[in-house]
């Protein structure tokens, strides 16, 4: 029997890029696909279009709050609909896909003659803000010590620290694009999970309301012996920071705290770090924000 795949699309005041991104995902050649739409307490006008506009065999879920990344997907991966999917695929509301084969070539990456259980997979995400070309944009993050990480978490550090940061994003393996890369973590704004794992590990973690959420399910990943794979033979356009109002052009002091809040979370509940460290870490992680926002006001 041929494979079934959910697509998972979270919106949260975007419903224009999210109908468009419905429409194309219905011209995918995929026989045995279902879309579920979940709708994070967006404004009743953006909730109203999303009713209005998709198509009647699509799965609209309204949450009553923003549950965040992890929370507002979970609906989605959990609700019953009667048919039980063997992966799911779950995609920011800002991709774009133009590919008809996307879905076929993402579950075709799990068939991939290993012997590592491959339990996640992202393809290569071409962010709109980047000049790079696709295989040479950062994609995935590597599990490094979590001092390694905590210290690359700061933008001076990361800047002084160019041969470990290679390392953290995988650069040695650049170019990405037609060929698979096994890899410790997926890309958040795109990626395919087994529903046997998922099931298994409780759904996504919803200990964090942003970010961070690659380097959690990584970790889980992990644990539970299994890894990540990089799809170069799969892409989509991302267009980040749609929803949250956070890029690399736009500095967003709040979606900054719950990055480093996250971080918090991976570090204490994975890494069983002290109270005393993640403190100190929480202050530095402060006084970096107060900084960057003092910096970008007199530029």
């Amino acid at each position: 029997m041929k494979e079934s795949v959910r697509i998972v699309v979270l919106n949260y005041q975007t419903a224009a890029e999210t109908i468009a991104l419905v429409k194309q995902l219905e011209q995918q050649v995929f026989a045995n696909l279902e879309i579920v739409v979940v709708d994070n307490d967006s404004s009743t006008e953006d909730q109203a279009i999303l009713s209005q506009s998709l198509p009647k065999s699509i799965h609209l879920v309204f949450s009553d709050t923003n549950l965040g990344y992890a929370g507002g997907n979970n609906l989605g991966l959990q609700l019953q609909t009667g048919q039980r999917p063997d992966y799911q695929l779950v995609l920011n509301s800002d991709i774009s896909i133009s590919d008809p084969l996307f879905v076929q070539k993402m579950v075709d990456g799990f068939k991939i003659e290993s012997q590592k259980n491959i339990f996640a997979s992202s393809p290569l995400v071409n962010t709109s803000s980047s000049l790079l070309p696709i295989g040479y944009q950062i994609q995935v993050r590597k599990l490094l010590a979590p001092y390694q990480m905590i210290w690359l978490s700061f933008s001076l550090f990361k800047k002084i620290s160019p041969k470990l940061f290679k390392k953290f994003v995988y650069g040695a393996e650049q170019p990405y694009d037609h060929k698979y890369l096994f890899c410790d973590t997926i890309n958040g704004a795109a990626f395919m999970i087994e529903q046997s794992f998922l099931q298994q590990n409780g759904y996504l973690d919803q200990g964090t309301f942003l970010f961070h959420e690659e380097l959690i399910l990584g970790k889980q990943i992990q644990e539970a012996g299994g890894t990540c794979l990089l799809n170069g033979q799969a892409s989509v356009d991302h267009q980040q920071g749609l929803s949250t109002g956070s890029n690399k052009k736009q500095f967003n002091a709040a979606m900054e705290r719950h990055k480093y809040q996250s971080e918090i979370h991976l570090y204490q509940k994975y890494y069983q770090l002290s109270p005393i460290g993640l403190k100190l870490f929480g202050l530095l992680k402060e006084i970096e924000i107060q900084a960057k926002s003092i910096l970008r006001k007199i530029q």
